[in-house]
């Protein structure tokens, strides 16, 4: 079996489709062991400066309301994720992108947009995309992540998620690996060579499907593998920008000084290889051996979990309060709502959990969707809730039934004195108050 070692992957979240003007919304940058289990894991949510399209927030879940209210300054972001990437291709690790040309030609101009530095390099690189059509050229159908991943029987869950599809993408290039040793056994940096020329061959293949069966006779195809050079990088830059301050290193972000080899991890100085290592760093079978993966030596046993998707209800009286409830056997407060059944939409979901929990009636006409969050399940172990989370407003009378023990109003100034789930306590009461100064 083909063995690449330990694997960093990343994926983005946008505003859009078209690398030239879209805007970064969310990121992850995961590294994967042999086995495909995450030993390290970083997340960002950026406020883009721009209005998200309805179309986009309704394939990853993340509004503009919620970006502006929870999401950090993005030239900052933009500076973090670069900085992750150089830190991984100095390592010498391959870095999976599934689609690359999108994702690092969309941080390329990110980076250009706010006069940062871009990557100088970006390799090796493994593109499961690619791959995928390379070797199994003929197969019909859909070649999407949740397609593909399900072909190799990777779960995802969780799709159009940054971590989520990062990961996935991740399993399925180990995957691919182990179904066809014999064309991707060759040391990385051919692969990433062989990638061009596969990934130039088919584009080559589907300008010419576009002239020939569409009629298009002037469509011309990207043919470059895996970042597009900028054709007018001047354009990208905002020539009226706003004073923004220089970029805050954060302590969840892996920072590699390279004129010193030092790396910093979880805001803690580690120690590395020696700086002329990285110059010829050594592939990424051989970062797996203890004495070149110290970095990584106290991280956490790996773990897969598992996603709740759930509906849930930010739900304010006249006064400007908000609603909490507390399940029968368990001690933290949450908002109301519940589990998606299969074949049910998330407003469905939120409409009978209302009624079963607390007696309400929900109108959907006065009901604001505001987006999809993730946060570690407060009953459930090993387990992530992806709440879609909507807004509503209502002077009607509620009391506890079912499986809720206790309600509790709260307003913004009151102490949080009681326990909250993750998802309460750190995404979801902060749209809430920052809802509420802009309305009450």
């Amino acid at each position: 079996m083909h063995n690449w070692g330990r694997l960093a992957v990343f994926d983005l979240e946008t505003t859009g489709v078209d690398t030239e003007t879209a805007r970064i919304v969310s990121a992850c940058i995961a590294l994967l062991d042999v086995d495909g289990d995450v030993i390290a894991r970083w997340d960002w949510l950026a406020d883009p400066g721009i209005e998200i399209p309805h179309g986009a927030a309704a394939v990853h879940g993340i509004t503009t309301e919620r970006a502006r209210a929870l999401g950090r300054l993005s030239a900052h972001v933009v500076a973090e994720i670069a900085q992750s990437l150089r830190m991984v291709f100095g390592l010498g690790m391959p870095l999976v992108v599934y689609n690359a040309p999108y994702d690092l030609t969309l941080l390329d101009r990110e980076c250009r947009r706010h006069g940062l530095p871009a990557l100088e390099s970006a390799a090796p690189v493994i593109d499961p995309l690619v791959i995928d059509k390379a070797v199994d050229r003929y197969r019909k159908g859909k070649r999407t992540l949740e397609v593909t991943a399900s072909l190799y029987g990777i779960p995802l869950d969780d799709a159009h998620d940054a971590g989520s599809d990062a990961i996935a993408a991740g399993r399925v290039a180990q995957a691919l690996g182990r179904a066809y040793p014999i064309e991707l056994d060759v040391p990385l940096l051919d692969l990433h060579g062989l990638q061009q020329g596969w990934y130039a061959e088919q584009a080559a293949s589907f300008a010419d499907y576009i002239r020939r069966v569409k009629g298009d006779e002037s469509f011309v195809a990207d043919t470059d593998w895996p970042v597009r050079p900028a054709e007018f990088p001047s354009s990208l830059v905002d020539t009226l920008p706003l004073p923004a301050p220089a970029p805050r290193p954060s302590s969840r972000v892996p920072s590699l000084d390279f004129a010193t080899g030092r790396l910093e991890l979880e805001g803690r100085a580690v120690p590395l290889i020696e700086l002329d290592a990285l110059e010829h760093a050594a592939p990424a079978r051989e970062l797996a051996a203890p004495s070149a993966a110290s970095a990584y030596a106290t991280a956490p046993p790996p773990r897969r979990q598992s996603v709740l998707r759930v509906a849930a209800g930010i739900i304010t009286d006249a006064a400007g309060r908000t609603l909490l409830v507390r399940k029968r056997g368990s001690t933290a407060f949450m908002q109301a709502g519940g589990k998606i059944e299969r074949g049910e939409s998330a407003l469905d979901a939120l409409t009978r959990e209302l009624r079963e929990e607390i007696g309400l009636e929900l109108d959907p006409d006065v009901t604001e969707y505001l987006g999809s969050f993730r946060a570690d399940a407060a009953n459930e172990p090993d387990t992530v809730v992806r709440a879609e989370v909507f807004a509503l407003t209502t002077a009607l009378d509620v009391h506890p039934s079912g499986e809720i023990e206790e309600l509790r109003w709260i307003a913004s100034g009151d102490p949080f004195d009681i326990e909250l789930a993750p998802l309460t306590r750190d995404t979801v009461l902060p749209l809430w108050m920052s809802r509420r100064s802009a309305l009450f």
